[in-house]
């Protein structure tokens, strides 16, 4: 058994070492150092932990895609990406694109192989103890990502050898919950207040623990609608705010591109650097004019455009916005201006050889959008471009490959949010704390005019709360989980086709907006999807292991 588990610890050693580059802390060629090696140097040690870091979603491509192209945020160009076969609703047991169930289990499997055998290592326990909490709290986060996507699940806290029994049952929605957050109260106790970018500290386990809580909180998970579940999330939310550790970053346009210390709205992310790690976002967002190897990606839909409010904090349907239907990018607050590519709106990218600042003409006949027809799934079937997250001053953007920008997983804008809609729930009508942490995120985004405390009861603040997650976390892969944690996606997408505009140039240069349907057919969501099926090959492997209701 000794030697299973050192072999196992040599793997995940050569995979972390490989990660960080061949030269990465040991001269020697990783492959020469041995189990015992890692695990009394303290070096090496950090080395596997750093291989559990790596499994971390961040920028991943293929699940980005599937979620973020099925909701009602953008749409790919492309019909053979996965987010239409979500949107058909043509998924099942045996084929999610959006299952992650082998590999989160994968990475938990590495977390406790490290934590059974860390306590031997010979390094000095300050290291030890940090590094246990990372692990905890890494661990915790696979299983939080589990959790949101199937409910109960496994609880597996050891090593598994072959010959242990391999049929366990799944642990109930509670006993989840209660571990993720028991987990993350004693990863906190361990880590330090300050953390590299990049990696656990006290701040990040906190602010988990608070998203864990506030799912836990949501309809969809809080069947017996306990009210005390907000009451816990809200003080979770409140206990990270408390901190005085975070701050809102004053650019939102350079909120992903300022990686120094000074940046004190991530609370925990997903780092790249070239030419070990990195990923393909500023490609994906590309118009054909300025695309390398790809382009046509998230593509905003109208339904988003329209939910960007007016600088004076009005929604375009109030009585009093200024909204104009025809300038209707004209006075929307500062994200709108820093997330989407309009009609008109400028951009840089490499145009022969050079970064270049083009003006997006995305109009019919336009060069962003339908100049040359065969062309267009390179351009955008809605109307507008993506710019939010793109770093611009990239020069070497191609499929895949070129972009750093990191992930941020929880930033302090999240906190602020979760912590004002779990405290409205928990309360009969919104307090003044609600209010201000609102205030606070909404004068980030130039909003002028203050929320006044008194004037939104509780079912007018929550609609507010949920248009400023729609908002400020667009293309952050947070609005598919909200609309399934708050049941309301088959009344959100269910029957529903996501629209564009299209724009048409008059002789006089101003111009004409009609929106249409972009989506072939209805989307589909039924109530069996807010619990994604558990892989029918692990069902088949795990007897005891039982399929979520309509699977």
């Amino acid at each position: 058994m000794k030697r299973y588990h050192l072999h196992y610890l040599y793997i995940l050693l050569s995979l972390a070492c490989m990660a960080c580059g061949k030269n990465f802390l040991d001269p020697r060629n990783p492959d020469a150092i041995t189990p015992e090696e890692a695990l009394h140097d303290a070096g090496l040690t950090e080395l596997i932990v750093n291989g559990i870091y790596n499994d971390l979603l961040g920028w991943n491509r293929n699940l980005y895609i599937a979620t973020t192209d099925a909701t009602d945020e953008a749409r790919t160009n492309y019909p053979s990406e996965a987010a239409w076969q979500v949107l058909r609703g043509d998924w099942d047991a045996t084929s999610n694109p959006m299952d992650v169930w082998g590999n989160l289990y994968a990475s938990i499997r590495k977390a406790n192989e490290f934590l059974s055998k860390i306590d031997g290592a010979t390094i000095d326990d300050a290291n030890r103890r940090r590094l246990k909490a990372e692990v905890r709290f890494l661990r915790a986060f696979q299983y939080f990502n589990l959790v949101k996507r199937y409910g109960g699940v496994p609880l597996i806290t050891k090593p598994q050898s072959l010959t242990d029994d391999l049929q366990v049952s799944r642990n109930s929605l509670t006993e989840c919950f209660t571990f993720i957050t028991t987990e993350l109260d004693a990863a906190a106790a361990d880590l330090p207040g300050q953390a590299p970018r990049g990696k656990a500290g006290k701040g990040a386990a906190l602010a988990l623990k608070a998203r864990t809580l506030l799912y836990e909180a949501s309809p969809l998970y809080n069947e017996k609608k306990d009210a005390s579940l907000w009451k816990q999330a809200a003080d979770a939310a409140k206990a990270v705010m408390n901190l005085d550790q975070y701050s809102l970053y004053p650019d939102i346009k350079q909120l992903w591109q300022d990686m120094s210390a000074n940046n004190k709205e991530p609370i925990f992310e997903v780092q790249y650097k070239m030419p070990e790690k990195y990923h393909g976002w500023d490609a994906m967002l590309s118009p054909l004019v300025i695309a390398n190897g790809d382009a046509g990606h998230v593509s905003p839909l109208q339904e988003l455009i329209n939910a960007f409010p007016m600088k004076n904090g009005k929604r375009i349907t109030d009585a009093g916005s200024g909204f104009d239907a025809a300038n209707p990018y004209v006075g929307r607050d500062d994200r709108f201006y820093a997330d989407i590519g309009y009609n008109g709106a400028k951009r840089k990218g490499m145009l022969g050889g050079t970064l270049t600042e083009i003006t997006l003409l995305i109009y019919k006949g336009g060069r962003d959008y339908d100049s040359v027809a065969s062309s267009q799934v390179y351009n955008t079937i809605t109307g507008y471009y993506t710019l939010k997250m793109a770093d611009q001053s990239n020069t070497i953007y191609t499929w895949g490959y070129g972009s750093v920008q990191p992930w941020l997983e929880i930033r302090y804008a999240e906190i602020l949010l979760n912590y004002a809609e779990a405290q409205n729930e928990a309360l009969s009508t919104p307090d003044a704390s609600v209010y201000d942490a609102l205030n606070t995120l909404r004068k980030r985004a130039g909003i002028q005019n203050n929320l006044v405390p008194g004037t939104l009861d509780k079912n007018a603040m929550r609609d507010l709360i949920v248009n400023e997650r729609y908002v400020e976390f667009c293309f952050e892969n947070q609005r598919y989980w909200d609309l399934r944690r708050w049941k309301t996606a088959v009344s959100t997408l269910n029957g529903k086709k996501g629209t564009g505009m299209v724009i048409t140039k008059q002789p006089n240069g101003t111009f004409s907006y009609t929106t249409q349907p972009v989506d072939p057919q209805a989307a589909v969501f039924s109530e069996k999807m807010y619990f994604m099926p558990i892989p029918f090959d692990e069902i088949s492997k795990n007897k005891k292991l039982e399929q979520n209701t309509g699977w």
